[in-house]
Order: structure tokens, then C-alpha cells, then sequence
């Protein structure tokens, strides 16, 4: 990735040959597109009947010879480069006319977008193939564009190659789309962060102006800004406070030049909200009226140089115990300054997010004051609880259409291979280059649906709604299942099952599908933790009516400091990494595991020394055959 497609070598060039001649004209012709027919249909033609033709297809072509020399260049990609009309392109080297063109330190950010579907499923309608290169170039004009490029044996009259077509087909557009796509998932995840990981030892003076200013609220605000910023693509985005004098105070902007930003922050305080909007607006934000004015706003000269002709203004007003306490203001310019209804709506949602942390902070300030700590923790549970349970539900309705665009990719790339296995081994390596991206995007997902599961599971505890589905079964049965799936996802690692004599049965009654997830964790964990020649022991007791099933690895081991605390929820042992960009699992693992097998009344626990492995264990009692099920 980021160097430009090479001349064909004459070796290559015989193996495009013997591959025309394995694959069926009809067949060919059947699968091609119609720029690909009519390259296909071009030995006949000469240079100035081919040009004609060339000049008259939407796609930018550049026809060299057999040594790499340009021959033709058609009027697409002559406007795609920004050529002069008399520019002497024939005779110069391929490579030679790309290389003033092509931007190095582009290239690395480009591959990274690759890896998202939108990019590939791209790649699947503008050609029967995938492209041979993706290029960032700069125009003369200083624009920056982004490419897909394809290469093309052109054939004589005996079927031999003798010149090359490379194909250029622009996707800016769609690559700044999934370039925004994916500031919007990093502004979400950051935004989730910050709030679960607000520290606990901050200050909860309030300040005298108003609780918006509060360091506890600062600390998420800009995150709350900068998703808004990110999914309204909007120019700017600020969260403002209405103190108790009603002057107006700057909370945190995203959009915005260090200058500008610090000439807010000084001038905090400065202006009441009454003289630069006026009693009507005032009244309206007052009765919770979300508005777009137009002429109402009235700036200081220094401020006022700031604002284009352009640019349109979304108010969203803020309360906090029946009082306007701030808004949100959104500025947008151009010709895409006009608020959606979806857009209007996303920003009043995000308003509500902030009341709920203005309202944890609040009821820690009171807390605070009557030294009720535990009460406190329990306060900032109920808030992230919330938040997450909302980030949760609306997070797993774009990734069901990601699983199912996904596996329709893979379907359709496994059958294409199958097709062309035996056909060309270069067409071949391609289908296997796009098959990786799309396992990388297929696990990520799966690592984002187990995320999103786990805060939902996490929500129905903290509320005490969480329903299991009792069912007597087999223990031996379920743990063998379980340790088969993991040995087949992990063919290089032991795992060593200690069981029963088969004749032997465990009967339980539980919810299969929670005594599956905790033994997963457990195995998972093992296989993370312990060195990669060493092998997972999986071993069951029975001791009078309890069932124990343990899980021991060779791995550093775990201290007793940890120890005390690694049951606990969104506990991370320390010096433990990120395994996954998209795992953010914030440590709720173990927390659910323990949660789950005390609802089955057994227990869980871990022994462990620094330097003689872990193993982790769970009780569950054996079941009587009149125990019922529900």
C-alpha cells in the first residue's frame, strides 16, 4: 500500500495470458463490466480510433506500452489530473508522470480507512474485481484526492498482451465519509470513557456562578461538545452556562482556534445573556423552546468579525431543577446550515446527558456535606448505569447492519473463490487481500457486540431486572462445548480437559448460556495470561451436593492486592493492556461473572502467588430431580 501500480512484467504479462485463455470468452464477458468489454475489444483499434473511444467513457484511462511508456491518455483522466490540453504525456515512464502527483505521508491514514466495508463494498460495485492499488494524490490546483486503480492486459489479434490500461476511479468523497465515520466512533468511545473513568478523590465544591463550571462537569463536557462537533459535522459546537447574575459563562467548545477559545474563557462572565439576545429570546429559551435565530443575536464588535453571512445558529436550552441553567449552540455554515429534525433531536438528547451529570454532581455536592461516601459511589453508579444502558441500545442498531452487511461480503468473497481458485492465482492473492480486512471488521464487531452485551447485562443487575432461564442440564456437557469452541479458535493453544469418567453426569440447574459466559471468560483470560507452550487445565469435582470447576493457567500470577479487587465492577489489574482498539470492555468481565454464579447460589474465587500461575474457580450446586425449571 502506497506506491503506484508497477508496469506488468512479461512473466506476468504470460500468466494474464494463460489465464484469458483458461477462462471462457462468454464466461469473461459474462462477469465484466462495460469498461471492461470495451478494453477487452480494443486490439483491433488504432491509437486515434482507441482515444476517440477512450474520450468518450467516464473513467479516467492511461494506455501504456508494453516498456511502460504512455501512449494515450483519455479526456477523464486528462480532467482527473488537471492536465493542460497540450501536455506532452506520450513517451514518459508511467511512474514518472505519478510521482509528483502522489502525497507518501497520505498513504498510511488512507490504508487505515480501507479497512471499513464501506471502502470495500465500493470496491465490489465499480469493477468485477478488486483494485490492484489505492492512491493519495495532489493536484495542482492543491486539491487532495484518493483513488482506487486498476490494471488491464490489452490483447492483439493472437491473444497476446501488448499494451496496458490503468483505470482510475475517484472516491474522495466516500473516503471523507468513512474518514467521518470514524472521528464520530472515537468521540463516542472517548465520550463513554471519560464519564466511567471520572476520578473519585476531585473536589465537590460548588462554584458560586453556577454548577455547570463544576471540575467534575468539565471533565466530560468537552467530550460531550466534541461528539456533537463530530456527528453534526457541524462548524462548531459550545456548551455555555447561565450563572445566577444571568451573565454567561463558557463551559467547552470544539471547533474553535486556540484564540478564539481563550477569548471566550477570559471574557467568562463578561456579558449578561438578556443584552446579547434580547428579552424575546430569553423568553423562549424559558419555555424550553429550541431555536434557530436568525438577526436575534446581537455580538460584540469582536466577536462579530468571527461570524460569517453564512452562518445559522441551533440554541438548545438547558434546565436544571425547573431553572434555565446554560444551552447548547451549534453553528453551521454554508449550504449545509440547515438543522434536520434528527439533528435537532440528537443535540436535545445530548442536553439531557449533561443534566444528568450536572445532577450527579449536584447529589455528591449534598452528600459531600453530610459525609454519606457510600451513598456517593452508589449516586455516580446510577448515572453511568444510565448513560451506558442508553450508549448500549443505540450502539447495537447500526451494528446489526454491520454484522449482516458483513457476513453478506464474506458469503459473497468465499464464493468468488471458489469460482476462480483453479483460474488465476493472482486474481486469487487479491480476493485473499480483501478477505483480511473483512475479518478484521467482522471481529471487531464481534468484540463491539460482547461490549455492548456486557453494559446490558451490567444495566439489568444495577436495576435488579436481570432474568435467568433455569434449565437442568448436563455440567460435563456444557464445559466440553465450551473448551471444543475455544480450542477451535485457538488450534495453537492446549486445553486440557480433566473430567468424570463418562459414564458419570453433573446435573445443574441454571441458565446455560450464563455458565457458558462465565467459563468463556475464565478460558479467555487463561489463554491471555499464560505463555504460549504451556497448556489450560479445566478440571471438575464433585463434593457431596456442589459441583467446582476450576481453570489453572501457567501465567505471571496475580497478587494478593489484586486479588482483593479484580471481582469488582470496571476493575482493570494493573499494567493489563488493551488486547483489541475496540475492546473497551471496562473490565466488567469478572465483575458479571461473579454476579451470575451467586444468582445460581454458588460462588466463584481465585488462587494465585506471583510467578506460580492463577486458578480461577466457580461452585454450583447439584441438582435434585424436583427442582423445577422457569
Amino acid at each position: 500500500m502506497g506506491k503506484s501500480p508497477r508496469p506488468v512484467t512479461r512473466h506476468q504479462a504470460h500468466r494474464g495470458k494463460r489465464y484469458q485463455r483458461a477462462m471462457p470468452a462468454r464466461k469473461r464477458e459474462l462477469h465484466a463490466s462495460p469498461l471492461e468489454k470495451a478494453i477487452a475489444h480494443s486490439y483491433a483499434l488504432t491509437l486515434p480510433e482507441m482515444k476517440a473511444i477512450l474520450d468518450v467513457l467516464p473513467d479516467s484511462i492511461i494506455v501504456c506500452d508494453w516498456e511502460g511508456k504512455i501512449l494515450q491518455i483519455n479526456a477523464a483522466a486528462s480532467q482527473l489530473f488537471e492536465l493542460a490540453p497540450d501536455f506532452p504525456y506520450r513517451g514518459i515512464s508511467y511512474r514518472q508522470f505519478l510521482e509528483p502527483y502522489e502525497l507518501s505521508d497520505e498513504q498510511q491514514r488512507f490504508s487505515s480507512i480501507e479497512q471499513w466495508p464501506i471502502n470495500l463494498a465500493l470496491a465490489g460495485k465499480v469493477m468485477s474485481h478488486s483494485p490492484e492499488n489505492t492512491l493519495a494524490l495532489h493536484l495542482p490546483s492543491g486539491r487532495k484526492i484518493y483513488v482506487y486503480v486498476w490494471c488491464f492486459p490489452l490483447l492483439d489479434t493472437h491473444k497476446h498482451t501488448t499494451k496496458f490500461a490503468y483505470i482510475f476511479r475517484n472516491i474522495t468523497f466516500r473516503y471523507q465519509k468513512a474518514l467521518h465515520l470514524q472521528r464520530v466512533q472515537q468521540a463516542v468511545l472517548a465520550l463513554t470513557q471519560t464519564i466511567v473513568q471520572v476520578p473519585t478523590n476531585v473536589d465537590f465544591t460548588l462554584p458560586r456562578a453556577t454548577p455547570l463550571l463544576s471540575p467534575r462537569l468539565l471533565l466530560v463536557a468537552q467530550q460531550l461538545v466534541n461528539v456533537i462537533h463530530e456527528v453534526l459535522d457541524c462548524r462548531r459546537a459550545a456548551l455555555w452556562a447561565l450563572g445566577s447574575t444571568g451573565h454567561l459563562h463558557f463551559v467547552a467548545g470544539s471547533g474553535f482556534t486556540a484564540e478564539q477559545e481563550h477569548r471566550r474563557r477570559r471574557d467568562s462572565g463578561r456579558f449578561s445573556a438578556t443584552e446579547l439576545v434580547g428579552e424575546a429570546v430569553m423568553d423562549r429559551l424559558q419555555s424550553n423552546e429550541v431555536i434557530i435565530p436568525a438577526n436575534l443575536v446581537h455580538l460584540p464588535s469582536e466577536y462579530a468579525r468571527e461570524v460569517s453571512a453564512e452562518e445559522s445558529f441551533l440554541v438548545v436550552p438547558l434546565f436544571l431543577e425547573q431553572r434555565l441553567a446554560g444551552g447548547l449552540i451549534i453553528t453551521k455554515t454554508g449550504l449545509e446550515s440547515e438543522y434536520l429534525p434528527e439533528e435537532i433531536e440528537l443535540v436535545k438528547a445530548v442536553a439531557a446527558q449533561v443534566v444528568l451529570v450536572i445532577e450527579c454532581v449536584l447529589c455528591f455536592h449534598e452528600q459531600a456535606e453530610t459525609k454519606m461516601k457510600a451513598h456517593m459511589l452508589q449516586e455516580m453508579n446510577r448515572l453511568t448505569t444510565d448513560f451506558l444502558t442508553l450508549a448500549s441500545h443505540e450502539l447495537r442498531t447500526p451494528l446489526t447492519g454491520i454484522f449482516g452487511n458483513l457476513q453478506l461480503a464474506q458469503r459473497r468473497l468465499k464464493t468468488l473463490q471458489c469460482q476462480i481458485a483453479e483460474q488465476s492465482e493472482r486474481v486469487g492473492t487479491h480476493v485473499a487481500h480483501v478477505q483480511q480486512p473483512l475479518l478484521l471488521a467482522s471481529q471487531s464487531a464481534e468484540i463491539q457486540q460482547r461490549m455492548i452485551n456486557d453494559l446490558i447485562d451490567d444495566a439489568h443487575l444495577q436495576s435488579n431486572t436481570l432474568s435467568l432461564c433455569m434449565k437442568h442440564c448436563d455440567l460435563l456437557t456444557v464445559i466440553q462445548e465450551v473448551v471444543t469452541r475455544q480450542q477451535q479458535s485457538n488450534p495453537k493453544r492446549a486445553i486440557m480437559p480433566e473430567f468424570l469418567p463418562t459414564e458419570h453426569a453433573v446435573p445443574i440447574l441454571a441458565d446455560v448460556e450464563r455458565i457458558r459466559q462465565v467459563l468463556t471468560t475464565y478460558l479467555t483470560n487463561a489463554l491471555r495470561s499464560a505463555p504460549a507452550g504451556h497448556p489450560i487445565s479445566v478440571q471438575v469435582t464433585v463434593e457431596d451436593t456442589t459441583a467446582r470447576v476450576s481453570v489453572h493457567n501457567e501465567g505471571p500470577g496475580i497478587s494478593l492486592e489484586e486479588q482483593a479487587h479484580i471481582w469488582e465492577r470496571f476493575y482493570r489489574a494493573k499494567g493489563s493492556a488493551v488486547q483489541h482498539e475496540l475492546d473497551l470492555s471496562l473490565g466488567l468481565g469478572l465483575y458479571l461473572c461473579r454476579a451470575f454464579i451467586e444468582l445460581h447460589h454458588g460462588n466463584v474465587g481465585v488462587q494465585s502467588a506471583p510467578g506460580q500461575g492463577a486458578t480461577f474457580w466457580f461452585t454450583l450446586p447439584i441438582a435434585s430431580p424436583t427442582e423445577g425449571e422457569h
